[in-house]
């Protein structure tokens, strides 16, 4: 299979005297407030196809379920990105169907990192109601590669999408940086490139697909560099 490639202040102390003198009567001083923690602010975009037609998945990759398709010259509202990854959630303008395309395919009014991020596995998917979710996963590595290997499902005709059955969700280093991959199989195992340098752990699940919706995702025992 192929490797798929964020000193306080001073305190007198008082000394010893003969006579005790009466002392001033302190007066109330302010105590110290917390700073608040600055709330980012986030905003949404517009954006425009700049390629003839782009593919709009239910989730943030080429891997997941076709939902709609947008065209050149398409003015869509864009309203969050992925964390780690370069695909970002549009709708029509005005709409309430949005759908994940790759940033690429777009021509932005603004930065896209004043997107509000959202990591991958908050991003709701449809549910099949015919499948339970793969069996049998396991992870092994060998160097810098995991293979993520599983038993398959038997979808019963007319239920298979016809599109990309598997999904394995990873979050894993590379270039010293974490990285979201949805690596999608049409097999039984698919091999993810996961290297040391991350100060967060790797991890991964396993969803598989049918027309109707995903399985429930299975989380993966995933190996971790340098083990």
């Amino acid at each position: 299979a192929n490797v798929l490639k964020t000193r306080p202040p001073d305190n007198a102390t008082p000394t010893a005297t003969d006579t005790l003198t009466p002392s001033a009567t302190p007066t109330a001083t302010d105590t110290p407030s917390a700073t608040p923690t600055p709330v980012p602010t986030y905003v949404k975009l517009r954006g425009e196809v700049i390629i003839e037609q782009a593919v709009c998945h239910y989730g943030p990759g080429k891997p997941y379920l076709y939902k709609y398709g947008v065209y050149l010259g398409n003015r869509l509202e864009v309203i969050r990105r992925v964390t780690g990854s370069n695909y970002v959630e549009i709708q029509a303008i005005g709409g309430d169907n949005p759908c994940w395309v790759r940033l690429d395919y777009l021509k932005l009014d603004g930065d896209w990192l004043n997107l509000e991020p959202a990591a991958a596995d908050q991003v709701v998917l449809p549910l099949s109601p015919y499948y339970g979710p793969p069996t049998g996963v396991k992870a092994e590595r060998s160097g810098d590669e995991v293979k993520v290997s599983w038993y398959g499902i038997n979808v019963s005709p007319g239920k298979d999408s016809l599109q990309t059955p598997y999904i394995v969700e990873a979050w894993v280093c590379q270039d010293g940086q974490q990285v979201f991959i949805p690596a999608g199989s049409y097999m039984n195992a698919v091999s993810v490139l996961d290297e040391p340098g991350c100060a967060e752990p790797s991890r991964g699940r396993l969803l598989a697909a049918e027309k109707h919706g995903y399985t429930k995702p299975v989380e993966i025992d995933w190996p971790q560099p340098g083990n």
